[in-house]
């Protein structure tokens, strides 16, 4: 896991914050990958979010690793709290009972995601979770692309400020140093 979390940080140092883009064509590939993320199209949600960053102008590679939140591990939990988020903001819900989809997908945890009938059966369940759930991905898709720009927004200016500042201080350093001068480091702690 830390391997991981290596990776996908200097993933971002080397690819994302040191890219010429400004800070909002940053942002606005985060935000559009955050709202691709929580809409309910698995396996397309990769093609789908490079493309609206081509689209719109945004920075493609950030699209990459936010996509990654929704994966097989975590796609149950998070539609399904999107799921009852819909169903709580619709007023009448004449979908099915939610034990019965609850059981359905219940049945998907005997079986391992490189099955395919682990793959036919949440395909099989996601129409019976129908408008809820997209109501619940999209609001959910929504506040977090507004969050995510502005967080990355600040986060890439934020960088990339301080990352002037301590340049300049060491071209201020370097200038300080006359030639043929050395500079001795004491040993004491």
């Amino acid at each position: 896991m830390a391997r991981h979390l290596l990776r996908t940080q200097r993933f971002l140092a080397q690819k994302v914050l040191h890219t010429n883009d400004t800070p909002h064509t940053i942002a606005l590939g985060a935000s559009l990958a955050m709202f691709v993320t929580f809409l309910p199209l698995v396996g397309l949600q990769t093609v789908i979010s490079v493309f609206l960053a081509g689209l719109f102008r945004a920075n493609k590679a950030i699209c990459l690793p936010i996509v990654w939140i929704t994966n097989p591990l975590t796609m149950l939990p998070i539609y399904g709290a999107c799921w009852g988020l819909g169903r709580w903001l619709l007023p009448e819900n004449n979908g099915p009972d939610g034990a019965a989809v609850l059981a359905k997908l219940k049945q998907l945890e005997s079986s391992s995601i490189w099955d395919l009938a682990f793959w036919t059966g949440l395909l099989s369940t996601l129409p019976d979770l129908g408008l809820e759930l997209w109501v619940g991905c999209t609001v959910v898709a929504s506040v977090s692309a507004i969050i995510a720009y502005f967080v990355a927004r600040w986060g890439v200016s934020n960088y990339r400020e301080r990352r002037r500042l301590r340049m300049l201080r060491r071209t201020q350093f370097r200038s300080n140093l006359k030639p043929g001068k050395v500079i001795r480091r004491s040993n004491a702690l």
